[in-house]
């Protein structure tokens, strides 16, 4: 009888489980019935990543550790715009940034980039910005331009060039990495460099040799005077590069004063002052006199002094010298006068 007894307890128990397993499948089945037609006008639910979904968003999750909690996330609508199109609204639940778009199926490449951090909560309104990044190489050949090498040599006077070996351009192949943001490229590197074919220096000789010319007097006058510009160049008895603006060649003579007279424009005769023909060289006139063969040079001078020879037209410039016996050792003389820039 005891044994029986056991039996019909043991039939009872089961039996109250069973119907308390069917009690709440039914109460959970109605409750999240109760749930969807609540929260929405719509009466189907879905399944998405795991979570029971309403048609407003909304989500449904059931704690695993508990038969009896169940958990709603709220939904909310989001805008995400991604690389070049427009913004689209999304209904998401009220999570983080990376939630949201993995809700709405938006995968990040590699170097894709996010204008709000991943772990950021959204909420209704919230707008997300998702920049497509990529990078490409880009290959081009380009010329090497060869170096210039200058080397002094006695073989040509000061002033003188010549090209010992030509230069020749190489190749190489140079990569560049652009990185394109939505479609544009907005950075440029230089990410590689081939030499294909070595550059050939060019080697250039320039002059050191002194001309062979001489000075009657020693010439202080001195003025700074530019190096490039006018109407050509030449080289001066120390190998200085001068611009000239015009070139006068014609007879030269000498001409001396007692000490303290004074010029046609009022100043003090002087080594290195010439007179001149006003109308062809203006008072005031930096120039710079050599004969043609450049062997006999008078230098720098400023035009400050005229004299008779203008009427005559037999001379182009009279240079002053200190004594008499200089001017007759000049005599008369052919000359260029450097009328400098």
């Amino acid at each position: 009888m005891a044994s029986t007894e056991n039996q019909r307890s043991a039939v009872k128990i089961i039996t109250a489980v069973a119907a308390a397993a069917i009690v709440w499948t039914s109460v959970f089945s109605v409750s999240a019935q109760a749930i969807s037609n609540e929260n929405s006008t719509k009466t189907d639910t879905k399944v998405s990543d795991g979570l029971l979904v309403l048609p407003n968003g909304d989500a449904i999750v059931s704690n695993e550790t508990s038969t009896t909690d169940i958990d709603i996330i709220p939904a909310v609508s989001v805008d995400i715009k991604v690389g070049t199109k427009d913004y689209k609204s999304y209904d998401v639940p009220r999570s983080t940034v990376k939630d949201a778009l993995e809700h709405a199926k938006i995968k990040l490449g590699e170097y894709d980039t996010v204008d709000k951090s991943l772990k950021a909560k959204v909420d209704d309104d919230t707008k997300i910005k998702v920049n497509r990044v990529s990078f490409k190489k880009v290959v081009k050949t380009k010329k090497v331009m060869y170096k210039t090498k200058k080397k002094k040599t006695s073989s040509l006077y000061v002033g003188q060039t010549k090209v010992k070996t030509k230069g020749k351009k190489g190749t190489k192949k140079v990569t560049y990495t652009n990185k394109i943001v939505n479609g544009k490229v907005t950075k440029t590197i230089v990410s590689g460099t081939k030499i294909i074919k070595k550059s050939k220096k060019k080697v250039v000789l320039v002059g050191t040799k002194r001309k062979n010319y001489r000075m009657l007097v020693n010439n202080p006058t001195s003025f700074k005077t530019k190096s490039s510009g006018g109407k050509g160049t030449f080289y001066d008895h120390n190998g200085k590069k001068v611009a000239y603006k015009k070139i006068v060649t014609g007879p030269a003579t000498a001409y001396s004063a007692q000490v303290g007279a004074y010029t046609a424009v009022g100043s003090r005769v002087k080594i290195g002052g010439i007179a001149v023909n006003p109308r062809q060289i203006p008072y005031g006139s930096k120039c710079y006199i050599e004969t043609p063969d450049k062997k006999l040079v008078y230098g720098y001078a400023v035009a400050n002094d005229t004299g008779g020879f203008v009427y005559t037209s037999s001379t182009v410039v009279d240079l002053f010298y200190p004594l008499e016996s200089t001017c007759n050792t000049w005599g008369r003389r052919t000359v260029n006068i450097y009328v400098l820039a």
